[in-house]
């Protein structure tokens, strides 16, 4: 009788120990698929930092900031939905981007370098569902615009709706 109630416990022992084993090696092979994903994303978001939009693509004038500087006003409709905002253009920094220089290009990301000062609140008007990497800190772009401007962009990304901002920070 003493011997059947020992190999009743190793055996539930030896159930118990496998059920853990299973357990634990699904939460770390759950583990490793979510770190190889995140590694994944991050691949990919920088490939996006990467890509370069044609200067010619870009309208511009000279901002209103510095006027050795330029504002990007305006964006061809036929050149990519990823968009990369270079620091220069034609050897000139870009440190604004104006009102309604985006509008209605149906975007799908924009990448915003570090040496854009200003925003205009609808310069990305009627696009959403954006994804914005921003290459410096929330505290060193300004948001710009009439008070009516500001109102309506309220709860937007610049007037991008259901948008996603990445910062640098």
């Amino acid at each position: 009788m003493k011997q059947n109630g020992f190999i009743t416990s190793a055996l539930l022992y030896g159930i118990l120990s496998l059920f853990l084993i299973l357990i634990l090696g699904t939460v770390s092979i759950l583990a490793n698929r979510k770190l190889a994903n995140d590694k994944i994303k991050q691949s990919v978001l920088n490939d996006v930092q990467k890509i370069e939009t044609s200067p010619r693509c870009f309208e511009t004038e000279t901002s209103t900031i510095d006027s050795a500087n330029l504002q990007i006003t305006g964006y061809d409709s036929t050149c990519e939905k990823t968009v990369y905002i270079p620091k220069t253009i034609y050897g000139q920094i870009v440190d604004s981007i104006g009102p309604n220089a985006f509008d209605g290009k149906k975007l799908i990301n924009v990448t915003i370098e570090n040496v854009v000062k200003q925003i205009h609140v609808t310069a990305f008007n009627n696009n959403s569902n954006m994804d914005f990497y921003i290459k410096t800190t929330s505290d060193k772009i300004k948001g710009v615009g009439t008070e009516e401007e500001i109102e309506n962009a309220n709860g937007t990304a610049w007037g991008a709706k259901n948008s996603k901002v990445n910062w640098d920070d």
